[in-house]
C-alpha cells in the first residue's frame, strides 16, 4: 500500500504515488463485465443526472453514464473503456509521460488525480477542485470540474466512485465578480484621494461640493465592501463603523440618492419631518442600504401618481423607521418575502434585496426587520434599532 501521507508530500515536487501500471485487456474485460453486472452500480448510473464514473484501481474507466459519455464528445462506451480520467477529456498533459495521465510532472498538482489516490490509498471520500486545459480551436481550452472520488470494494476488488461537476462557468462568475470588485475599490480609493486633495485645494466657503463627493466615495468603498461579503455570505469580516448624524439630514441624502432612480418617475416621496435634535449613532451605509432598499421596493410597487411615506420615530429604549405604500403583498408572496434568492421577477440574480434588509438590519445593526401588509392598511416595512 501506497503510505497516505506521500499524496500531499508528492504536491509540487514532482513526485506522485501513482503506479504507472495499466490493466491488461483480459483483465479490464473482465472487470468491465463485473462492474455492468452489478444491479448497484447499474441503477447508480441510471439515476445520477449528473457526470458519474466508476474507475479501477488503476484509474480506468470502466463505466460511464449516458451524461457523461455524452459530455466526452464520445460516440459510443467502447471509445472510453480503459482510459484515465485526463485521456478521456483530452488534457493536454494527459501524454506527456509514458505512464499516461497521473504520471506527468503537472499531476501532483490536478484534483482529479489527488481526489482518486485519496480515495485509493485512504479508503475515504476526497473532493478536489481540478482544472484542466484542453485542445481547442483557438488555442487551449479550460474545463473546471469539482471532482468527487469515493473507494468502493466488491468481489475483493477496489474501484473508485467518480463524481464530475463542471463549475467551470461558476468559476469564471466568481473571477469575474472578484476582478470587478477588486478594481471598482481601488476606483473608489482614487476618487477618495482626489476628493481629499480637492477639499483641501478649494476655499473652506467653496469646498461642500468636494465633501460631498468624498463621502459618496467613502461610502461607495463600504458598499463594495459589504456586497462582497453578502456575495459570499460571510459577514463577520465587515466591521461596523458608527457614526452620529441627524434623522433630517440622513433622511435628506436618501432623498438625493433615490429622486433620480427610474423607479421614482412619477411618483413621491414623502419623508416625515423629524424633530431637530433628533439624532441616531448607527453604521450609516448599512442603514442607507437597508433604508434605500426599502424605499425602492415599496416606489416599483407603487402605481404612478402614488406617495410612498418615509417616518423616523424614537421611544425609550428603540429607533424605529418605517417606509409605507398603499400597494398589498399577496398572501403566498408574504410568507416568503425574506427568503433568499426568491423573487416574484422571474428571472436569475434578483430575490437579495429584502434578504438582505433583514440580514444586515438584525445581525450587524442588532435591530429587528418586520412589514405588515393588507388591503385596508397597504404595507409597511420598519428597522427597529437599539438606542
Amino acid at each position: 500500500m501506497i503510505p497516505p501521507d506521500d499524496v500531499t508530500a508528492g504536491l509540487g515536487s514532482g513526485k506522485f504515488p501513482v503506479p504507472p501500471g495499466r490493466t491488461t485487456a483480459a483483465a479490464l474485460d473482465q472487470e468491465v463485465k463485473t462492474v455492468s453486472h452489478n444491479p448497484v452500480i447499474d441503477s447508480l448510473l441510471e439515476a445520477v443526472h449528473g457526470l458519474v464514473a466508476v474507475l479501477n484501481e488503476n484509474r480506468q474507466i470502466l463505466a460511464i453514464n449516458d451524461t457523461l459519455l455524452e459530455s466526452l464528445g464520445a460516440k459510443n462506451l467502447k471509445e472510453v473503456l480503459g482510459l484515465r480520467l485526463g485521456e478521456a477529456v483530452h488534457c493536454i498533459h494527459a501524454e506527456k509521460a509514458p505512464g499516461g495521465c497521473g504520471t506527468t510532472e503537472f499531476c501532483p498538482s490536478c484534483g482529479a488525480a489527488i481526489a482518486q489516490v485519496v480515495a485509493l490509498t485512504q479508503k475515504h471520500a476526497c473532493e478536489q477542485l481540478c482544472a484542466i486545459e484542453v485542445p481547442g480551436k483557438a488555442g487551449h481550452g479550460n474545463l473546471f470540474f469539482r471532482v468527487r472520488a469515493a473507494p468502493l470494494t466488491f468481489v475483493g476488488h477496489r474501484y473508485i466512485l467518480l463524481f464530475l461537476q463542471d463549475v467551470s462557468q461558476e468559476q469564471r462568475t466568481a473571477m469575474l465578480e472578484q476582478t470587478f470588485l477588486h478594481d471598482l475599490r481601488n476606483t473608489a480609493m482614487g476618487l477618495i484621494n482626489g476628493a481629499n486633495l480637492l477639499a483641501e485645494s478649494v476655499a473652506a466657503s467653496d469646498n461642500e461640493l468636494a465633501i460631498d463627493v468624498l463621502n459618496l466615495a467613502n461610502r461607495l468603498t463600504r458598499e463594495i465592501e459589504l456586497q462582497r461579503c453578502l456575495a459570499h455570505s460571510n459577514l463577520k469580516t465587515f466591521k461596523c463603523q458608527p457614526t452620529p448624524v441627524s434623522v433630517d439630514d440622513f433622511f435628506a441624502e436618501l432623498s438625493r440618492a433615490i429622486r433620480h432612480h427610474p423607479a421614482h418617475s412619477g411618483r413621491h416621496l414623502d419623508f416625515a419631518l423629524p424633530h431637530p435634535d433628533h439624532v441616531i449613532s448607527t453604521d450609516l451605509t448599512i442603514l442607507h442600504r437597508i433604508l434605500s432598499n426599502m424605499i425602492l421596493n415599496a416606489l416599483e410597487a407603487t402605481k404612478p401618481g402614488g406617495t410612498v411615506k418615509i417616518t423616523a420615530e424614537r421611544s425609550k429604549n428603540r429607533e424605529r423607521f418605517s417606509v409605507w405604500n398603499a400597494d398589498c403583498i399577496p398572501p403566498a408572496v408574504a410568507l416568503r418575502i425574506f427568503q433568499r434568492n426568491f423573487s416574484t421577477k422571474g428571472n436569475l440574480g434578483r430575490g437579495l434585496g429584502t434578504y438582505a434588509m433583514k440580514l444586515l438590519g438584525e445581525k450587524l445593526l442588532d435591530g429587528t426587520v418586520t412589514f405588515t401588509t393588507s388591503p385596508e392598511d397597504g404595507t409597511c416595512f420598519t428597522l427597529e434599532l437599539p438606542v
